[in-house]
């Protein structure tokens, strides 16, 4: 479980394992009990904006559930997974 801070005051928790988990779809035709990572039918229960500190841009806090460091949008964050690697 990943806990992100999208305010003074307010934390998002993330589920890590699947994207399925963060949504707010109660019946989802898409879903087959897989870990799903990419869904072009996702709708987050709460829509939380965030800046990324090395780049600035804008990214939605749910799209980003599997981060190393959510203070980094997805792009950055595959940036520096890679860099690791």
């Amino acid at each position: 479980m990943g806990r992100v801070k999208v305010g003074e005051h307010l934390w998002v928790n993330l589920s890590r394992r699947s994207l399925c988990d963060n949504c707010s779809a109660d019946l989802c035709v898409y879903e087959r009990g897989e870990i799903v990572e990419k869904c072009d039918h996702f709708t987050p229960i709460l829509v939380a904006f965030k800046k990324c500190q090395r780049c600035d841009s804008i990214y939605e806090v749910a799209s980003n559930f599997r981060a190393l460091n959510y203070e980094l949008c997805p792009r950055c964050n595959e940036e520096a997974l890679t860099v690791r690697e």
